[in-house]
């Protein structure tokens, strides 16, 4: 089911464009994905959820590598994500992330079915790759301000038994998410965290977020 802006996954109900919107939240957060409502609820920033704008071009769907470096791919969704959100109240930020598996210096997007999963995995096994997640605040105020952040990360893929890929596969845990994978699934046990923030990998850096939303109170 899809939320809207008059809903705040924080448990604030959002009235309309009265002020009182400004005063209680930090940010918009522009996504549907439950893993970023997560990690800024564990980080106590207090936002609403809000439509992202779209973040694909000419037609293109998640399920589709578009060509181009993956850390500049991740950047130009995070801003388009962000600068065309739907929000209620124009006196708060809003934040929109984007995350992209970069397998040598090329795009890994998101799985579209079981046998996308297990190729992209196939692909990953026994090497290292990077995770690039953008971040885009947006402050939309008589001109808009724009702070951005990229966090990068590398993780190890081991190759799983043919049991342990199909136990992770048949969860379904994968779907939904870059490179066919989720570092914090339940049901894999093949892919590390080498260097960088976990949460970066999961797809959102508490710390970016902070840093952006420090640099835009004291631009303000």
């Amino acid at each position: 089911m899809q939320e809207s802006c008059a809903e705040a996954s924080c448990g604030l109900r959002i009235a309309g464009d009265d002020g009182v919107v400004a005063e209680r939240l930090d940010l918009y957060l522009a996504s549907k994905s439950p893993r970023r409502r997560e990690l800024l609820t564990q980080a106590g920033i207090r936002f609403a959820l809000c439509q992202p704008g779209e973040e694909y071009r000419d037609g293109l769907s998640e399920h589709d590598c578009e060509g181009g470096a993956p850390q500049a791919l991740a950047q130009a969704r995070a801003r388009r994500k962000a600068l065309h959100a739907e929000v209620l109240s124009r006196g708060v930020p809003v934040l929109a992330v984007d995350t992209v598996v970069d397998l040598d210096g090329r795009e890994l997007g998101k799985a579209a079915d079981r046998d996308a999963a297990a190729a992209f995995l196939a692909r990953l096994a026994n090497q290292e790759h990077r995770v690039h997640t953008a971040h885009c605040l947006v402050v939309p105020a008589a001109s808009e301000r724009v702070f951005e952040e990229t966090a990068s990360s590398v993780v190890s893929c081991a190759s799983p038994s043919r049991v342990r890929l199909s136990r992770y596969l048949d969860s379904d845990q994968w779907r939904g998410k870059a490179g066919g994978y989720g570092i914090q699934d339940s049901e894999q046990d093949f892919l590390q965290l080498v260097s960088g923030s976990f949460d970066t990998v999961v797809g959102l850096h508490v710390a970016a977020v902070q840093r952006l939303l420090q640099a835009s109170r004291a631009s303000a």
